[in-house]
């Protein structure tokens, strides 16, 4: 079965970048342009990962995991966030104390992947 990942991302260019490199690894890939229409996406279609940036118009990345996490069916969804500001932005050290909750350094599409893989392979085991 192909694992669906949902992409929240509000630059259309690594919208698309990191759709090219997630469905090229063989994930079957689906892009919101921010974390309001990510969440009514996951609420249509629970994916098995979510890859969010954290500055978002709308609802960030940080909120996004919030109201993933008030929802019994996606709070025990696993995220990923993809992000520039690993060391600036406050919001990045709460995250991180969010269950199910990774971060990646936005630029490197190899550890990203990397992440990927790892999370869901450990949700199949």
């Amino acid at each position: 079965m192909v694992q669906h990942i949902l992409v929240a991302e509000d630059e259309v260019d690594i919208r698309e970048l990191l759709r090219l490199a997630l469905s090229g690894a063989g994930y079957e890939v689906e892009t919101a342009p921010d974390g309001g229409a990510a969440l009514e996406q996951a609420r249509a279609r629970p994916p098995s990962l979510v890859v969010t940036d954290l500055r978002m118009p709308r609802v960030n990345g940080l909120e996004l995991i919030r109201r993933l996490r008030a929802e019994p069916s996606l709070g025990g969804v696993p995220v990923i966030l993809f992000t520039a500001y690993v060391s600036t932005d406050p919001g990045v050290a709460e995250a991180r104390r969010l269950e199910h909750v990774e971060v990646v350094t936005k630029g490197s599409i190899a550890e990203l992947r990397r992440a990927v893989a790892r999370i869901l392979e450990e949700g199949t085991s």
